[in-house]
């Protein structure tokens, strides 16, 4: 250090002498100041190089690499045998680097020059560019901003992708994606769903279970110029995609495919605006998994665009389970369970049918029921209201019940409520109980013959099916899991007793085995099921619409140890009256023979179809 100390030889002009080790004050700040700033420094040095190393360094490669998105390889849906119903393929989307046509114009345009000659149709089809305006316009995609970043073409397919690797074009750049394809493209898709080129799940399976199906996307980093253009990727660094589950469905394609053609030929020869076929698994340890919806018009995937998608968003709802109708007389054995499991009435209960059923004195209007043509069928037990189809006699078994008691067994029925089944998008229907303003005494009877209430499709069939599930109703399902179901009652609940169940199965198969002109029957096979024709109401004018019907058939085959349950719907027939024993009943019959042959179910000896 620098002192200083005081001469004594002028005690009046002291100075002072300067010796090692001595400073003043004003070096000692200088020094403080500095040795402060060198500390600063270091510190600073450390934070940046130590410290924030990882996230600068990033940030300086982010000033020269671009992030990338891949997508993940989506799950694969398949039937119930493992047939393919929807997978993902590798394909490539084409882009045009902006930089490099940019700096060398002559070598871009020869590059589209090739493209227009080895992809000018897909480019016309995508963009509706004319053939000899190809070139100019890639040349002007490439340089606009906006556009320079999207792929000229999306989903080239491998020979695609050959031949641009092969021809060696200039400033092209092909990115690999997923795309989803359908194998079948006359496989119906409103309950399948879509997904369209851009990846998105639009409707159906694909979009309920789009989470599962489409994995976790992963990403890649571009390497980039000065100037922003491509310099080349660098896929080991980044995220691995995460493929999606695969999901295996209880549809069976060849049921699904048969239902489907006899559904589209029924339209065509009833003349019906629309139509329904839903076929139910009954075989044990299987009860409830859906192996058919077909639904008409359909929506093939043939004839989605996938740029645009369905021409109408209505063509994509799975009306199986999303619209609800009156179902008419195919309620009416419900009814007569109810009654039975009350003990309101036996299977010998004789009604005294006249024709007309009044609810007041005057017996005029609305206050009064008859049959369909005015129809006068005497007295008549409870096998002849369901095979003879009496309103009267379905209304008088309604009327014996107590309201109470009817509307319980209908909210087991899971009437006004959803199935619960592994969809999205299910109606819960809906009937007028006591509790609505609007409900009348004549309301109870004219919905024990199915007017007045509103079902879905899949409501109907599974109602009626707790006949032949031992009086469980139970929850349909079109996902199959590996584990084990468990017992009928623990998948659902109970709506009536075991021996309830077995009567009504006797009931059902004597409707239908017991008139030897049913056109439902089957050669070689029994079969149960009922008839339900019943007058569309018209939501616009408030009004029931005489001149438009529902005809609906829902049977079980063959009748005593059911392999099947099949509901068949046809909206508004034009042909044989629009009713459903002329129309829905003989559709029933056709599918059911070519599904018996190829389920390989036993054909029944003669005496084995009992006429109950």
């Amino acid at each position: 250090m620098v002192r200083t100390r005081k001469s004594g030889l002028n005690r009046f002009g002291d100075r002072l002498e300067y010796s090692a080790g001595q400073i003043n004050w004003r070096q000692g700040v200088l020094v403080i100041l500095f040795a402060l700033g060198i500390s600063a420094i270091t510190f600073r040095l450390y934070e940046l190089q130590i410290v924030q190393h990882q996230t600068l360094s990033a940030q300086a490669k982010s000033a020269q690499l671009g992030l990338i998105m891949v997508p993940a390889e989506r799950g694969v849906i398949v039937d119930t045998h493992g047939f393919p119903l929807a997978l993902s393929v590798e394909s490539w989307d084409l882009y045009l680097d902006q930089t490099h046509w940019e700096e060398n114009p002559t070598a871009a345009k020869y590059s589209a020059a090739d493209l227009a000659h080895y992809l000018g149709t897909e480019i016309q089809k995508e963009h509706g560019i004319p053939k000899n305006q190809i070139q100019e316009w890639l040349i002007q995609w490439a340089h606009d901003p906006e556009t320079s970043n999207s792929p000229v073409l999306k989903t080239l397919t491998l020979g695609q992708r050959s031949l641009i690797e092969t021809k060696s074009l200039f400033g092209i750049r092909l990115l690999p994606r997923s795309q989803r394809i359908y194998p079948n493209q006359t496989f119906n898709s409103q309950v399948l769903g879509y997904v369209n080129n851009f990846g998105e799940a639009l409707w159906g399976i694909e979009h309920d279970y789009n989470r599962s199906l489409q994995g976790e996307s992963g990403w890649a980093l571009e390497e980039k110029n000065a100037l922003g253009g491509t310099l080349g990727y660098t896929p080991s660094i980044g995220k691995k995609t995460v493929p999606g589950k695969d999901i295996r469905l209880t549809i069976d394609s060849e049921i699904q495919r048969l239902s489907q053609e006899h559904l589209v030929a029924g339209l065509k020869e009833y003349q019906a605006l629309a139509g329904q076929i839903v076929v139910i698994d009954l075989a044990k340890n299987s009860e409830g998994a859906i192996r058919a919806i077909a639904i008409a018009p359909e929506l093939n995937y043939q004839d989605i665009n996938p740029k645009t998608g369905p021409t109408s968003i209505d063509q994509t709802i799975n009306s199986v389970i999303a619209h609800t109708y009156e179902p008419g007389s195919i309620f009416k054995p419900l009814t007569v369970a109810i009654a039975l499991d009350q003990g309101v009435i036996t299977t010998g209960t004789l009604y005294k049918d006249t024709g007309i059923l009044c609810f007041n004195s005057q017996c005029t209007g609305n206050s009064k029921i008859e049959n369909w043509e005015g129809r006068i069928y005497g007295e008549v037990n409870a096998q002849e209201i369901l095979k003879e189809s009496i309103n009267t006699g379905a209304a008088w078994i309604g009327s014996q019940l107590t309201s109470k008691d009817f509307y319980r067994y209908l909210d087991l029925y899971n009437i006004g409520h959803k199935t619960g089944i592994d969809l999205r998008g299910e109606a819960a229907g809906g009937l007028i109980s006591p509790e609505n303003s609007s409900w009348q005494r004549i309301s109870q009877a004219t919905q024990s013959y199915g007017h007045g209430v509103r079902v879905t499709p899949i409501q109907a069939i599974m109602a009626l099916t707790t006949f032949y599930t031992d009086g469980c109703l139970i929850e349909p399902f079109v996902l199959e899991s590996a584990e084990q179901l468990e017992p009928l009652c623990e998948r659902g609940h109970r709506v009536i007793s075991a021996s309830t169940a077995k009567t009504m199965q006797r009931l059902m198969q004597g409707v239908v085995e017991n008139k030897s002109w049913h056109q439902a029957k089957v050669t070689g096979y029994s079969v149960a099921g009922k008839t339900g024709t019943a007058i569309r109401y018209d939501k616009l004018t408030g009004t029931y619409a005489e001149d438009k019907m529902d005809a609906t058939f829902v049977g079980f085959i063959p009748a005593e140890k059911p392999r099947l349950a099949i509901l068949v719907r046809l909206t508004e027939p034009q042909k044989n009256d629009s009713l459903a024993g002329s129309t829905a009943a003989p559709i029933f019959s056709k599918l059911a023979t070519e599904l018996m042959a190829y389920l390989r179910v036993p054909a029944e000896e003669p005496n084995q179809i009992a006429r109950k």
